[in-house]
């Protein structure tokens, strides 16, 4: 066992969580509610939400930051993984933690936990409940990390959920259907809840088992709607107030899943806080999730995409059939991804869009070589003059650099890890 006492710095303390721990994943509720409650089980906000669902968790977590801090309400926020720095993980007014009193919090923790072991997501969680209960917010907006029943954020009584998209990923911890998977996120709900789902058509059980327990239900396309209001996409009209309303089109979060995302989120902060058109005008203006569908050059342009799952791959899809009618020459990938996932379904959602292939390896336990990646896309579909091979994501952007025109568009995807070695280095 590590002794956390020798800890100095913000990485020692990171390195120790991680490997101290018997497991990088261990579900359950047991071992963070002990040292939840050593430290007083106090509470974090006058309103807390928790956010649910397989792709767009993050996104519905930013949705609220804007929102909030376009009324003037103050809101934290807890959401995982991050791209470059761990201290994005937990979020004052949209401000990260600093290091300082991040360490802080691991000292108290660490006094309070006594025997009991912590795995790493634990200890990130009981920190940003730590500190939210120090600093009071008027709402609290926790992102689950791995399914919902038992997931260390689901410690805590909600007083609303956002359910983002259900889709297939991690069926070894959660069941292998859509079905399954949905139950184990539903686990979140509580009796007398303020639910939002930000998406259509979610499976039937997963919408009785909401409808049984809320107190206010909203469903996405039902009972509050957002959509494009002219062709060229740059405003958007919505109900969420009450009445319909016409905004700017969001700036940043793009695609029309973030239609779904965005009225979700204001439907349950205006149901607490009473919003107005200016405030949801400054939101779909500011709201930002780096990472998602996100340019960060210009000729020829660059792309970044954390789609790591055959639904997030669909979503990326959907935006690369659009930019194709924009763009004169081709669309060329750099892909690296985890040897967990399902790489063929992945890939066959994305190969009628990129033309051409450079598959990367990726290190550490999770991650996988180049070659898996390229015999998974020829299995998949992709004709192997389309594919070429590269050590590591570094060197995968360069080579693909070469081939890359002015009029081309560059997309860099596959993981987090991926997108985050990519800025890493640029």
């Amino acid at each position: 066992m590590i002794d956390f006492k020798t800890c100095r710095s913000l990485e020692d303390w990171l390195i120790a969580q991680e490997t101290n721990h018997h497991k990088a994943w261990d579900l359950g509720l047991s071992r963070i509610s002990e040292v939840w409650k050593r430290l007083g089980a106090p509470k974090i906000a006058d309103f807390v939400i928790s956010v649910a669902g397989t792709n767009g968790k993050g996104s519905c977590v930013c949705w609220s930051e804007a929102i909030c801090r376009a009324a003037g309400i103050s809101i934290a926020s807890f959401s995982s993984p991050h791209l470059l720095d761990y201290r994005e993980r937990i979020r004052f007014n949209g401000e990260k933690v600093s290091a300082d009193v991040l360490i802080k919090a691991f000292e108290k923790i660490d006094a309070a936990r006594g025997e009991i072991s912590l795995s790493f997501f634990e200890w990130s969680a009981l920190a940003a409940f730590l500190l939210m209960a120090e600093k009071k917010p008027q709402i609290a907006v926790l992102e689950v990390g791995l399914g919902g029943r038992l997931d260390a954020v689901n410690m805590l009584d909600a007083d609303a959920a956002i359910f983002s998209r259900i889709g297939l990923d991690h069926q070894d911890w959660l069941g292998d259907t859509i079905e399954k998977i949905a139950l184990e996120k539903a686990g979140i709900m509580r009796s007398k809840q303020r639910i939002a789902i930000a998406y259509q058509n979610p499976p039937a059980n997963f919408l009785n088992a909401a409808k049984e327990k809320s107190q206010r239900i909203w469903i996405y396309g039902q009972d509050i709607n957002a959509e494009f209001a002219d062709a060229d996409k740059t405003q958007i009209k919505t109900d969420v107030l009450g009445e319909e309303i016409k905004l700017s089109a969001p700036k940043y979060l793009l695609g029309k899943h973030q239609l779904g995302h965005f009225a979700a989120c204001a439907a349950v902060i205006n149901e607490q806080f009473s919003l107005n058109k200016e405030i949801l005008e400054q939101a779909s203006l500011h709201a930002k999730n780096f990472g998602r569908l996100t340019t960060i050059a210009e000729n020829p342009e660059i792309l970044i995409d954390v789609a790591h799952n055959e639904d997030s791959a669909e979503v990326l899809a959907e935006f690369l059939a659009e930019k194709r009618t924009k763009i004169r020459g081709k669309i060329i990938a750099v892909c690296a991804m985890l040897k967990d996932k399902d790489q063929k379904a992945v890939f066959r959602k994305l190969q009628n869009q990129i033309d051409l292939w450079f598959f990367a390896s990726l290190d550490g336990t999770r991650g996988d070589e180049a070659e898996n990646l390229a015999e998974n896309a020829k299995s998949a579909g992709i004709n192997q003059e389309k594919i070429n091979i590269s050590s590591d994501v570094e060197t995968a952007v360069k080579t693909a650099k070469k081939h890359l025109r002015e009029e081309d568009l560059l997309v860099i995807t596959g993981s987090f890890v991926t997108v985050g070695k990519f800025l890493d280095r640029k």
